[in-house]
Formats: C-alpha cells, sequence, structure tokens
C-alpha cells in the first residue's frame, strides 16, 4: 500500500481584472491569491489469485482533494472564471475567498423557507431566483481507478475501470432539448394518463406542485406543456439541468495471447503477444441521463469542466496491438 498526504499553495495566481474603460483599456493582468489544495492519495497493489496456470493482479488508487480559496485580489471577495449565456439567462463558475474553488453560480427555483417547496406564481408557473445562486463547487469528491490484469497460459486479459464520486455541472443540451420540444420529456404521459402536450381541458398539461406565493397555500395543478416547458423552466431555471458528475467507466479492455517457445525457436524472435484493445468500451454506471458522458465534458480551453453544451458522441474504439521483443 502507498498512502500520500500533500499540502499545496498556488500563490500569486494570474488573474485578469476588469477596469474602468477611461483608463483606455478593459482589463488588467495582475498576480494575485492564494489557492490551498490538500488531499490524499492511495494506492493498493495486490495478487489476489496465483498458481502455475493463473494469475490474477490488482492495482486500485483513490485520490481525494480538498480545495479552499484561501484570499483573492485585494479588493475582491469574487473572482469569475467563466460564464455563458443563452437567452439573456447567464451562468457563472465563480471562486470566492474562504470557500471552496469552482462554485456553479446559476438561476434557481425560489423556494418557501418554511417547507422548501417551489414557489408558483399566479398562472401556477414556478418562480425562480436571480442568476446569484450558488449551487457549490463542481470538483468531485473522489477519483480513481482499478487495474486487474488476468493471466491463464498463454492468454492475458487486462481492464482498467475509472470511477468519480461527486462534482456537478450545467448540460445545456438536456435544457434545449426540452425547450425546444426534443427531449422525450416534453411528449411524456401524466398521471392522467394524457400526453402532456393535450389541451389541458382534455386532460393534458404538466402537473406541478408547490406553495403559492400570493396565498401561502399549497398547490396542485396542470399546467402547459409548451409555456412550461419553453418559457420557464427550459430557460430560466438552471437548477433543474444540473446533473451529478459521479460514474464508474470500463476505460480499456485488452485480451493478449504471447505465441509458444514451440513457434519462437523457429523465428528470429523472443517473443510475439498479440492482443485486441477497445477504449471507452463501455459505461458501467452514471448518475447523468444517458447521451451525456460526464466523464468527457469539456469547456473549451478551460482547465475545469462545469458545462456541457452540445458534446458530441463519446468515440469507442478498436485495435489490434502486435509487440515483438526481438
Amino acid at each position: 500500500m502507498d498512502f500520500t498526504y500533500y499540502l499545496q499553495k498556488n500563490k500569486n495566481q494570474i488573474i485578469n481584472l476588469d477596469v474602468s474603460g477611461a483608463s483606455g483599456y478593459s482589463s488588467s493582468t495582475i498576480n494575485a491569491g492564494l489557492i490551498q489544495n490538500q488531499g490524499i492519495e492511495i494506492t493498493l497493489t495486490g495478487q489476489p489469485i496465483k498458481t502455475d496456470d493463473f494469475v490474477w493482479d490488482a492495482v486500485f488508487n483513490i485520490n481525494r482533494n480538498q480545495s479552499e480559496v484561501v484570499e483573492l485580489a485585494p479588493g475582491i471577495d469574487v473572482y469569475t472564471y467563466g460564464s455563458t449565456t443563452y437567452s439573456s439567462v447567464s451562468s457563472y463558475l465563480n471562486s470566492y475567498e474562504g470557500e471552496p474553488f469552482g462554485s456553479l453560480i446559476g438561476q434557481a427555483y425560489q423556494r418557501d423557507d418554511a417547507t422548501g417547496e417551489v414557489l408558483l406564481d399566479q398562472n401556477n408557473m414556478p418562480l425562480y431566483t436571480d442568476a446569484t445562486h450558488n449551487f457549490g463547487s463542481v470538483l468531485p469528491d473522489f477519483t480513481g481507478g482499478f487495474q486487474n490484469t488476468f493471466r491463464y497460459k498463454n492468454f492475458n486479459l487486462a481492464a482498467m475501470i475509472d470511477f468519480q464520486g461527486g462534482g456537478q455541472f450545467f448540460s445545456r443540451s438536456k435544457m434545449l432539448g426540452v425547450r425546444t420540444g426534443q427531449d422525450p420529456l416534453t411528449v411524456a404521459t401524466n398521471d392522467r394518463g394524457m400526453n402532456v402536450r393535450d389541451p389541458l381541458e382534455e386532460g393534458g398539461g404538466v402537473k406541478v406542485t408547490g406553495i403559492s406565493a400570493e396565498t401561502g397555500q399549497p398547490v396542485e395543478a396542470y399546467v402547459d406543456a409548451r409555456s412550461y416547458y419553453r418559457n420557464v423552466v427550459g430557460r430560466r431555471i438552471y437548477e433543474e439541468w444540473l446533473y451529478d458528475a459521479s460514474y464508474i467507466k470500463l476505460r480499456e479492455l485488452r485480451l493478449g495471447y504471447t505465441f509458444g517457445e514451440n513457434l519462437m525457436s523457429n523465428l528470429p524472435f523472443d517473443t510475439v503477444n498479440l492482443a485486441l484493445i477497445a477504449r471507452n468500451p463501455a459505461m458501467i454506471w452514471q448518475e447523468a441521463p444517458d447521451g451525456i458522458d460526464p466523464s468527457e465534458i469539456s469547456t473549451g480551453s478551460q482547465s475545469i469542466s462545469w458545462y456541457e453544451s452540445g458534446q458530441l458522441a463519446t468515440v469507442r474504439s478498436y485495435g489490434i496491438n502486435l509487440n515483438i521483443t526481438f
């Protein structure tokens, strides 16, 4: 077993600050701030089974990192690393002094203080906050991997699994799919057995529950699906499209065969190994909806991934590897 504890302090980061246009510049680049990372990493190696013909080697690794923005530039207690805007509604990746790095900021449901239920307006549509709600850090609680290698006589099978617990991201793909009526959610059957797109007077509509902001009384009602998804939930309320980034993924699978000494005696080689390799063959489990791969989310050139927008399907590749030793 290998155990590592680390404490890292990154001081005087490169920060771009907005400045008054009267200066003739739009921003100023300075060195400031202090970000602290501390955590542990554990690696376990072992050989659970070993016989004359069969060997199983295993390596398990897990890492937990905790970050804190200790300080920013003088006079600044919040710094925006990135933002994204659609239909005049924005979300942000901010850092605040004294909090973990990378807070996801956006519009959320307004909720009743006493019950936590969603507040509804006079038309029974959800009310929402300004784009100032802090949903917490996008960083995962832990990450790791599990490597297994099995050897039986001349055959060998290797499987690499990686995993992540926690973290979160905003999915614009899912939001736009709902807003434009292309997501299955917009053609679902409600609890009255009717399609949500059917007219309200015929039993259609989306069922909403919450607290009336006007009367303070509980509400259970049905609302027009197009108005609900297109104008409110699919545009204004980013909270609805936040997803847990936890996953377990089979990253690589390799099946090989090492040719025996009888064949090698007639060839100018010491060993020959032929293997079939599959990369990204399967997502074993994930919290996010199908069709979105949380392990492959990329936010442009930013060093941290916090929103997904039009993600391409994960590439699954297959190959043949020939290894010859002279």
